[in-house]
């Protein structure tokens, strides 16, 4: 059986154009997707109105969500809030936990918190994988094992040689170790506004992380605005990223897995 999902990553309502924002909703529904997976950064900056707004462009999709949060989404200057309630706009904006499931028909969507309050460098954004949140996960990738898998978490757990300056979460090495050892098809993430697709192992069969572009940030390495169109059967992973652009909409397609 053949599952179509819509990944999307890094909305950041706040700095979104409108005109692109109901193109890509267009194109999205045009698509028929089983579900719409987002993994993270809403928003640009946490603020109220742009989870509102961001809240009212995943309902109008029409379809199963799965949503995890970004470094985005947690507030950036309002240091107490960061700290002691992070997540509280997220909830507050009627959005899902920061990790949940999401059962398909023969397969599960699960999601990964990699959003980290602070690190002990200065780059606060790289995320990360605490030892209770592996846990967590292990749990729930044991739940049902068997069951083909996709983890959606917002970090890529590895880089290209084109960010190698970039840090990858703390913890990256032991979540593929779990992701690898649970056999699951495929990690989709986002963050650093580029399409693509890299594996999480030398071994035949290897999860594959599938990274999104930016949906509407014009910040980024590309600053080419899309979304990832994943058909997804037998463990196998068909990546179709859709790119607007001025001349209208381009396709790329990567055989993932």
């Amino acid at each position: 059986m053949t599952h179509r999902l819509a990944h999307l990553s890094d909305l950041h309502f706040g700095e979104a154009d409108p005109a692109r924002v109901a193109e890509m909703a267009a194109d999205v529904r045009a698509a028929c997707p089983d579900a719409v997976v987002i993994s993270g950064d809403l928003t640009r900056r946490a603020q109220p109105q742009e989870f509102e707004a961001a809240f009212t462009f995943l309902a109008g999709l029409d379809a199963p969500l799965l949503v995890v949060p970004g470094n985005h989404d947690i507030p950036h200057s309002a240091l107490w809030e960061r700290f002691m309630a992070p997540k509280r706009r997220w909830r507050a904006a009627r959005l899902t936990a920061p990790a949940e499931r999401l059962d398909l028909d023969h397969a599960r969507l699960i999601g990964l918190d990699t959003v980290s309050r602070a690190q002990w460098h200065v780059d606060w954004s790289a995320g990360a994988v605490p030892q209770h949140r592996l846990e967590r996960l292990e749990a729930a990738l044991t739940v049902g094992r068997g069951k083909p898998t996709l983890v959606v978490c917002h970090h890529p757990l590895v880089h290209g040689a084109w960010a190698q300056r970039r840090r990858t979460p703390r913890g990256a090495e032991a979540t593929i170790r779990v992701l690898r050892r649970e056999n699951v098809a495929g990690l989709l993430c986002g963050h650093l506004h580029r399409a693509e697709v890299t594996p999480l192992g030398p071994e035949p069969g290897a999860p594959c992380q599938v990274m999104a572009p930016s949906a509407f940030s014009p910040r980024g390495v590309s600053a080419v605005n899309g979304w990832n169109l994943i058909e997804w059967e037998e463990g196998r992973l068909r990546v179709t990223t859709r790119e607007v652009t001025n001349r209208g909409w381009r396709e790329r397609v990567v055989e993932a897995a």
